[in-house]
């Protein structure tokens, strides 16, 4: 007896590459997220999507190779939104609302920024190479951001030198603060963009306008 359509088992739509790779960084950015890089399973990630786990590794490898691009991925993410509303403006206020929107992409994307900023051994680990080059990418367009602002106030090149070191340096104090703010979510989130602009601020907006502390001449 032939079954009827009810019955019948649709054929399963095959997807495009692009959309199935989305699908797989989804998942694994859920599962990386929730477990880590350790405790995550490559047969878990492949079940979220419904596919063979043969596949999963014919996409990206290994799980180092998945992993690096889920935080590859997030980190374009998030440079694409910094870089996309800190461009006009005074100094400060482009400052300010990058640093606004780095903790606005932060609570609203809280997987992304665990696969960003893993705690454990993945961040001194064979993955800590891959990782860097996220925070390269952020201290990159900072970096931009301070150098266009400090050219237009007509800064001398030899101070400028000093901005790509510095920018790196905002770069730390930034993801500190975010850790401290996620494991204190009682706390209002523009309150610690604000005490990040203050402690920021006060020596970036002395190095933008040309002027710099020295040390005293040494006493003979």
């Amino acid at each position: 007896m032939a079954s009827s359509p009810a019955t019948r088992e649709r054929p399963r739509r095959r997807l495009p590459r692009a959309e199935r790779e989305r699908q797989m960084l989804g998942a694994a950015r859920r599962i990386f997220a929730a477990r880590g890089f350790q405790d995550a399973s490559m047969e878990e990630i492949a079940a979220e999507v419904g596919i063979s786990k043969p596949m999963l590794y014919a996409y990206f490898d290994s799980k180092e190779g998945l992993f690096i691009a889920c935080a590859e991925l997030a980190s374009r993410e998030l440079v694409a939104a910094l870089e996309a509303t800190a461009t006009t403006g005074p100094p400060d206020r482009r400052l300010w609302r990058g640093i606004l929107t780095f903790l606005e992409w932060v609570d609203h994307n809280r997987e992304g920024w665990r696969v960003l900023y893993p705690a454990g051994p993945v961040r001194t680990g064979p993955l800590a190479a891959g990782l860097a080059g996220t925070r390269d990418a952020m201290a990159g367009t900072l970096a931009r951001l301070i150098a266009d602002t400090a050219t237009g106030e007509g800064v001398a090149p030899e101070a400028r030198e000093h901005i790509e070191p510095l920018a790196y340096t905002m770069v730390a104090a930034t993801e500190a603060v975010a850790e401290w703010w996620l494991a204190h979510p009682e706390e209002p989130r523009d309150l610690q963009a604000l005490r990040l602009m203050n402690f920021v601020w006060q020596g970036f907006g002395d190095l933008v306008a040309g002027r710099m502390w020295l040390p005293p001449p040494e006493e003979s």
